[in-house]
């Protein structure tokens, strides 16, 4: 009997055996499936994503982004910060700028309790909080990944390619602004001002197909001038001035862009025409010798007609540009009933000069003037090419501005072509009969 207690015994033990390793087969592969699952995109609960951010990586990712949230990079982001505050590159950060959307810090810390919560908010790039003039996505961390800033792509492979006498380069926009209560304009007396928006990029920014509209939260400087059509010889001189610095492209179309109406005792009701595109493009500051260039090139609309020709615009062009000091009056048709706000440190750098190189620091503050000197037409002219000692590896002005061009016109045919404008801006296409190039027949 003893026996057969001892067999029957041992029987039940390896029977509770196999059951216990069947059964941590199964929470094994449950476990792995669950890992699966998280590394597509799901929320972590805090004390695991705790975990993850306090340990140490096991190798670096050489393969480029994947699909998934990556541990915060913030050597790249502090990189980045460093880059957007230096001149030339894009907008300089200023106190007087509009503060930038603000997020909130994640106000339910990691419980030690066993049962974990299955939500958690998502984290904050600490290094990008409170930055004025970035745009703060959600997936901000995913973006400095890869490679994008202000809402393009960048690579410092380009940017070493970039000539050393390009202070700045972007996107530029063209507007007009109809006379009040005049909707339809049929000539370039019809007009009541002109504007071009610059829009800065990084300097190693490239664009391609998949790049999409440009981002419209991204900051920008708006310009007038006066006059409404653009100098095209050296004899041909006029002023323009900064009618808003530090804005989005968002801002511009809420603030600025948008028609409005108003009572006069005399004249009634009157209505202020919407400004409208007509033209996009690429450009470039440059720093030469002994002047300062704005250089540009038209990839909308694709035939340029007897509007952007009104305007002085051509397919290609470029300006000398000069910054006025300031400290003394401008011309008699030029003055501004207040100075631009600049601090000391910008002062200086005037010294006592009536008008020095435009730097883009000094277009950074409202009622900044410059004068504008006609240079190259359907040519980038003396702007084209670099003078002085030039870096292994750079290209000339003119090359760059050409790649970007080619860049930008791939991106357009990708979206809506001309249409594309109406996308960068904000703005319904279907408020518009079309990107205008001929005035309307009388």
């Amino acid at each position: 009997m003893a026996t057969r207690a001892s067999a029957r015994q041992a029987a039940l033990k390896a029977k509770e055996a196999i059951t216990s390793f069947a059964e941590g087969s199964t929470s094994s592969k449950d476990s792995s499936g669950s890992k699966r699952k998280a590394s597509t995109g799901k929320t972590m609960s805090p004390n695991k994503q705790r975990d993850i951010q306090h340990e140490e990586p096991k190798q670096e990712d050489t393969a480029g982004p994947s699909v998934g949230r990556f541990p915060e990079d913030t050597s790249r982001s502090e990189q980045r910060v460093h880059r957007d505050s230096i001149p030339g590159t894009c907008a300089p950060i200023d106190e007087s700028f509009p503060p930038a959307h603000k997020l909130g810090s994640v106000s339910n810390p990691p419980t030690e309790s066993n049962d974990l919560p299955k939500v958690k908010p998502t984290p904050v790039n600490p290094i990008m909080e409170n930055v004025p003039g970035t745009h703060i996505p959600v997936d901000a961390s995913i973006k400095n990944e890869q490679g994008i800033d202000s809402g393009v792509r960048k690579s410092q492979e380009r940017e070493r390619m970039v000539s050393s006498n390009i202070m700045e380069k972007g996107i530029i926009y063209f507007f007009f602004r109809p006379r009040v209560n005049i909707e339809d304009p049929h000539s370039i007396n019809d007009i009541a001002r002109s504007f071009f928006v610059l829009r800065p990029t990084p300097l190693g920014a490239e664009f391609n197909a998949s790049q999409g509209p440009m981002d419209k939260d991204a900051r920008c400087r708006l310009l007038m001038l006066p006059k409404k059509k653009f100098p095209t010889s050296t004899k041909e001189r006029d002023m323009a001035f900064v009618e808003k610095a530090g804005q989005s492209v968002k801002d511009l179309q809420e603030k600025f862009m948008a028609s409005s109406t108003y009572k006069t005792a005399t004249r009634g009701e009157r209505t202020t025409e919407e400004a409208q595109p007509y033209a996009e493009g690429v450009y470039a500051l440059m720093s030469t010798q002994k002047a300062s260039h704005l250089a540009y090139e038209l990839t909308i609309p694709a035939e340029l007609g007897e509007i952007q020709n009104n305007f002085g615009l051509h397919r290609r062009g470029s300006w000398i540009v000069q910054s006025k000091n300031p400290q003394y009056p401008g011309p008699p048709l030029g003055q501004l009933p207040q100075n631009p706000d600049y601090p000391e440190s910008v002062l200086e750098k005037f010294g006592d000069l009536r008008w020095v190189p435009l730097n883009p620091e000094f277009i950074e503050y409202p009622n900044a003037q410059i004068l504008m000197i006609g240079q190259g037409v359907d040519t980038l002219g003396k702007a084209a090419t670099a003078e002085g000692n030039k870096a292994p590896g750079e290209a000339e002005p003119g090359q760059e501005i050409e790649r970007l061009a080619e860049e930008n016109e791939h991106r357009v045919e990708s979206l809506k072509g001309d249409e594309t404008v109406f996308q960068d801006l904000g703005l319904h296409a279907q408020n518009y009969s079309s990107l205008p190039t001929t005035w309307t027949s009388t």
